[in-house]
Order: structure tokens, then sequence, then C-alpha cells
């Protein structure tokens, strides 16, 4: 069987997500690539994205709202990723001759729909790494979702997805957060870790200047930002704060934490699921993370925390904490750390 992942470089977790599938993928014996075909022509989505994040985040929840409710606007934006798929992905298909696409970005699931309408036999798989389906995400062609939560399966529902094309498998992650490989930790143990996802997005300054103050040790994950871990090193800090970079052993850090800080991305939300700490989000992106915060918040996988961080970090640090064993038990309940290999299996299948 020969697996083609399709994602955009719209963010880190789509391609965490991918990462995690061509290691499942692989172990089941599967011919997997990758495909990037699709960068180029994403380069101007991609550089309006993060520019509205950063100087008209309140413009851009709003027009990402506005989408996910206009049919008209989704139809446009499906025809023209069909017709870029149809002209830019024709000698891809030839090449790989693929019998599933996995698209981890709702680009490249229509874009592939493209190519699915000239060739019927090809299996397409949406993977759903936030916890809502914006109606972009709507595909007719798409063979099958990977949801986590079963608001998702609500959320496809309004499409009149039928049930039996979603698979309730979770967000796929890596296998090392089921069983972190490493024996001793980097840092002191059992840190506050502060993250901002892969890019380092947020108020990473004001967030780490109140988490200072807890007078217990921070670990600060800058992920590829370096300008951000130049700019927090400028800063004298307590003996108690640390800032790094990328973390590779993620897993292992996140096992270790006491608390975790940060945006709830999709993909975070479900590997701080798995690492069973208490989660605590300060800051989201307009749109589809106000949607991850409002739903953790709802199954009590996280608190919010935008205001009065140090109450709750020191209510969650202390190990009997009622507040914590409550986290802590409804990630136990909510955890899927083989949503990737449940993924694969569901491959077999179809």
């Amino acid at each position: 069987m020969r697996i083609l992942i399709a994602s955009l470089p719209i963010g880190t977790g789509h391609d965490s997500a991918a990462k995690a599938l061509a290691e499942a993928c692989l172990g089941l014996g599967m011919d997997v690539e990758f495909s990037e075909h699709l960068v180029g022509k994403a380069r101007v989505e991609t550089g309006l994205y993060f520019w509205a994040l950063q100087h008209m985040p309140s413009q851009y929840g709003a027009v990402f709202r506005w989408a996910d409710h206009s049919p008209a606007r989704w139809a446009r934006h499906r025809q023209r990723w069909m017709h870029i798929g149809k002209s830019q992905l024709e000698a891809v298909y030839d090449a790989y001759q693929p019998d599933i696409i996995l698209a981890t970005h709702p680009f490249a699931l229509n874009a592939w729909s493209g190519i699915k309408a000239i060739h019927p036999h090809l299996k397409i798989v949406g993977i759903l790494t936030d916890l809502s389906v914006h109606r972009f995400w709507y595909e007719p062609l798409a063979d099958a979702y990977t949801v986590w939560l079963p608001e998702q399966v609500e959320d496809l529902a309004r499409f009149d997805v039928p049930e039996e094309r979603i698979w309730r498998s979770g967000i796929p992650i890596r296998s090392a957060f089921h069983a972190p490989r490493w024996e001793l930790p980097l840092f002191a143990r059992d840190p506050i870790v502060l993250l901002g996802g892969g890019l380092g997005m947020g108020p990473y300054y004001r967030i780490l200047r109140h988490l200072a103050r807890a007078n217990y040790p921070v670990v600060a994950v800058c992920g590829h930002n370096e300008r951000l871990r130049w700019q927090l090193d400028q800063h004298a800090w307590p003996s108690t704060v640390t800032i790094v970079g990328y973390v590779e052993k993620m897993p292992l850090l996140l096992r270790h934490a006491r608390i975790v800080v940060g945006k709830p991305g999709g993909v975070t939300a479900a590997e701080v699921a798995q690492s069973r700490v208490p989660f605590i989000m300060t800051h989201w992106i307009p749109g589809q993370e106000e949607a991850n915060r409002d739903r953790l918040l709802r199954h009590q996988l996280a608190l919010r925390a935008d205001s009065d961080l140090l109450k709750w970090v020191h209510e969650l640090l202390p190990e009997d904490s009622p507040l914590r064993a409550k986290i802590i038990q409804q990630q136990k309940l909510w955890a899927r750390p083989h949503a990737a290999m449940d993924i694969a299996q569901h491959l077999q299948r179809l």
C-alpha cells in the first residue's frame, strides 16, 4: 500500500501529525512519501495568515468565523484548490501512484480531491488537527475524516458527512509520547513548562514575567523562533528560569513537567493530555484555537488563565490539589496515545 502524506507549512501541528502518521504507517509495512508540492502555491495564504495574526488578530478571527458560515466562499475556495490540484498534482500522482492521500491541512485535502475527480479509485482522508471542523475542511470527495472529540462528529454532520466515514481515532502524536525512550530529564525535575507551539507565538515576555514570580523552576520553550529566544535572553531572569529553543525530547520534558502553560493548539493539547500534566491556557489564535479552548474547557482538560495566572499556578502545584487531580483524571479519560496506529489500521481496511 502506498501512502502519500500532504500538508502545508501553516503552523507546526500539521507537520507533527504527518510525522506521527508516517511512523505508524511505516511500522505496518506501508510505503510512505511526503508531498510538499503545494507549498509554493500556498505561499500567499501562508504570508497573509501570519501577517494577520501579528497585525490584525481580531479581524482574522472575524473572517475565520464568517467563512465558516459562508457556503459560497467555501465553494469558491474549493474550486480554486481543485483547479490547482488538477494542474499541479497530476504528474505527482503519476510518479508516486499512491493508493491513499492523508491530508493534514484542508487546502491539501481540496487540492488532491481534484486528482480524485480524475482517478476515482484514489482514497483521500482528512486528518483533523484542531478540535472543531471549519467549513473549509469539508470535502465531498473525502473518503474519511479522523476526529478526537464527539463535538467534531456533530460538526461534520452539518455538512452531511455520514458517521461511518468518521474515524474517532484522536489526533496523531508521536509514539514517544506513549513511552519516552530516555531515562533522565534535561532540566530541573517537574518544572513549569511554557510552550508557544513550534513557532513560539504569543505574548511570551508578559507570561514569563508572571511565571518568574512563582518562585518555582520554569522552562520557556521558544521552538524554532530564534528571534524570540534572543529577545528573552536580553532580560535578567531569576535563576529559576531557563530559556531554550527547539526541544527534540519534548515527550520527556512534558512527562516530567509540573504544569504546562501555553496556547491550545490541537496537537499540543493531545500531547499534554497523554503526558498527564495540568494544562493552563493563557493565549490562543483567534478562530480555530478559540474553539479548541472552549472544547478543552468543556471536557475539563485544561484551565483558562488569561488573567490570574499565578493564582491558578499556585492552585495546581501541590500534589494533593483536587483541581490537579480532576484535570489529570479527564486526561486519562480522553488521551488517545495510539491515534496514529489506529488510523494506519483503518487505512488497511479502507
